[in-house]
């Protein structure tokens, strides 16, 4: 399943490790770490510089990417549950 997190950018659910609020993930000496190294290893995206409402990790193929997202977490989570709810109720009605 897949869920939109901003502008043109979709997140595979398989590939998901979290999704965090940005000022919270910021807040944490580690995770700047765990930033950085992404960052100087070009595995970071930042979909709107000015707007960064939202940390989502993944992981493909064994390495961890990270996207910050104008949209918030909860809004994140959301599409997702919406996007399961509706194919399980999709589903049960055929």
């Amino acid at each position: 399943m897949f869920a939109h997190i901003g502008e043109d950018y979709v997140v595979n659910s398989s590939e998901l490790l979290l999704i965090m609020s940005y000022d919270i993930f910021m807040s944490s000496e580690d995770n700047l770490r765990i930033l950085e190294s992404l960052k100087n290893e070009d595995r970071l995206v930042v979909i709107n510089d000015d707007l960064k409402k939202s940390i989502i990790i993944l992981e493909i193929d064994g390495r961890l990417y990270a996207i910050v997202s104008p949209v918030s977490s909860t809004t994140i989570a959301k599409r997702f549950l919406n996007f399961n709810y509706y194919v399980d109720n999709y589903l049960d009605e055929s």
